[in-house]
């Protein structure tokens, strides 16, 4: 099954999750375990869509009872559709769970604008949720403007808190293999720092290794290309306002501008250095195909360490950086805003209210997360600061430092402000593939076919 990881791919299915409306009732949450827990004498009861995640559940659960000893069984329902299903059908028949681990900013307005969810505005206020990394804290926050695009949330009251964020993380980390830098002569313990550089270890990598030194990315899903990669380059080339400034309505300063086709000619020079059939890869092919040797790097996001660790790669064969800033550029120490990617919600039907807030309060804690991403190999949303290579180990704190830095050198892949009403990032990504590998396109072309669409966009807006 591929993981959720695309632009909302963290989001249920909106024609399936519709269907939970109206199916709220007041009773209990149905048979719990064995073993005493709440005040009703049952344990609690968790939901995830991530079979990953159980057994570091477990484990922060185990701590979580010698803590305060309440007992949480944790239970995995995957795929997607199959976890929306069960939440639709336990609300039918009573036996909703505690507390659910849901998509954030997306699943968690669905089930809580259909009444399944409790409110945790009072659990949770703003001093609490300043625990939380900064571009995370409000992912389930009922807005009036979430309120206007989610129609489930019609009825739900603008402040309502139906998740706090979980686990967190962003596009644009890539990944070297440290065996095949060091086959390669490069320094396995130290990523490039510029654009030209990384260009330069690929050179290297692909002269020691031919067929299995070059770089993937599940090119079959052709945006992966602009989002993960080319707009973090481009950012950092050009600089905020300069960047967003090429999707803006007047092709001016767009992608055909002299500006924009100098950071299409810098993505370009990727072309010789892609793996063979990358254009076929999906996502997680791409990712199996760096762990199992196919290639030197490979780009994704702060999530794909778990999964690549999950498909037999030792984290410690790993060196992870951000895509690297052009020489020359604006920003010269690119930072990445995370996304809360999963959220944890307490059922409006438990009657162990209480238990639940509180074990959703020890995960949150740097306590309870660091329990959980050290077994997960998933970021918490949790902001440990300072202390978190201490809480989470070298590895993953060297991912979660790229997530903090000064305003003007963070790109945000949730700010679509600048973008046409209706963006279509399915629409940017084919010019893009053109361009590179397929070498269908030259830089100025692309940058005028990008134009286009974009202009197409803000036609269909007006």
């Amino acid at each position: 099954m591929a993981r959720a990881r695309l632009r909302s791919a963290y989001q249920a299915t909106a024609a399936v999750t519709v269907l939970l409306l109206g199916l709220v009732t007041a009773a209990c949450s149905g048979s719990g375990g064995d073993a005493a827990s709440g005040p009703d004498g049952k344990a609690l009861r968790m939901w995830t869509f991530k079979r990953t995640h159980v057994a570091a559940l477990q484990r922060a659960a185990d701590e979580f009872k010698r803590q305060s000893g309440v007992t949480v069984k944790v239970e995995a329902i995957s795929p997607d559709d199959a976890f929306t299903a069960k939440i639709q059908s336990a609300a039918q028949t009573k036996d909703l769970p505690d507390v659910l681990e849901v998509h954030a900013g997306g699943e968690d307005f669905r089930i809580g604008g259909a009444g399944l969810l409790a409110d945790l505005t009072g659990d949770f206020d703003a001093t609490t949720l300043n625990r939380f990394l900064p571009s995370t804290r409000n992912a389930g926050l009922v807005t009036a403007e979430r309120q206007r695009q989610i129609v489930e949330l019609k009825t739900a009251k603008v402040g309502n808190l139906f998740s706090v964020p979980f686990t967190a993380g962003t596009f644009g980390i890539v990944y070297g293999n440290r065996q095949k830098m060091a086959a390669a002569g490069l320094d396995p313990a130290t990523p490039p720092k510029t654009w030209e550089e990384f260009i330069g270890y690929l050179r290297a990598t692909t002269k020691a290794d031919p067929k299995q030194g070059g770089v993937s990315l599940g090119l079959k899903v052709s945006q992966t290309g602009f989002n993960w990669m080319y707009a973090q380059l481009a950012y950092a080339y050009l600089g905020k306002e300069r960047y967003q400034a090429l999707f803006g309505k007047g092709a001016a300063q767009g992608f055909a501008s002299p500006e924009g086709v100098k950071t299409l000619s810098l993505y370009s020079q990727l072309t010789p250095y892609w793996i063979p059939g990358v254009t076929a890869l999906g996502i997680d092919e791409a990712d199996v195909a760096f762990a199992q040797g196919k290639s030197a790097f490979d780009v994704g996001g702060t999530f794909t360490l778990a999964f690549l660790s999950q498909n037999g790669m030792k984290p410690e064969n790993v060196l992870s950086f951000p895509v690297p800033p052009p020489s020359g550029g604006k920003i010269s120490d690119l930072r990445l805003a995370p996304l809360a990617l999963t959220g944890l919600s307490v059922t409006s039907t438990s009657q162990n209210r209480d238990a639940a807030v509180k074990w959703v309060d020890f995960l949150t804690s740097a306590k309870g997360a660091a329990v959980f991403a050290t077994s997960s190999l998933d970021l918490p949303a949790t902001d440990l600061g300072a202390e978190a290579e201490r809480l989470l180990g070298h590895d993953l704190a060297a991912l979660q430092k790229y997530f903090t830095g000064p305003p003007e050198s963070t790109y945000d892949a949730a700010d679509a402000s600048f973008r046409p009403p209706g963006y279509d990032d399915a629409k940017v990504g084919p010019p893009l593939v053109k361009l590179s590998p397929l070498k269908e396109a030259d830089p100025a072309a692309t940058g005028a076919q990008l134009d286009a669409v974009l202009g197409a966009m803000w036609k269909l807006a007006s």
